[in-house]
């Protein structure tokens, strides 16, 4: 039998709260890392927003990272680039 795939509730802030047309949902993931969490995030909201979340950081209980094979937990914020003083 399969192993079950990692789930994570990701909430999202700026314009990925827009352009995904929600606050926080629950994904299935491939992989629990900041590449899989993105690759799921262009599988349910198309390239454009993978795009901007590949551009974006992760907040992972209390660290906030960026590449592609860092490990997160089962609940992340998605912070794309800030703009603003």
């Amino acid at each position: 039998m399969a192993e079950p795939r990692p789930r994570v509730t990701v909430t999202y802030f700026a314009a990925l709260a827009d352009r995904t047309g929600c606050r926080r949902e629950t994904l299935e993931l491939v992989e629990a890392t900041v590449g899989g969490l993105r690759d799921a995030v262009g599988r349910r909201h198309g390239p454009d927003v993978e795009e901007l979340a590949r551009l974006s950081s992760v907040l992972t209980g209390d660290d906030m990272v960026r590449e592609d094979g860092a490990a997160i937990g089962t609940d992340v914020d998605l912070l794309p680039p800030f703009a603003g003083g």
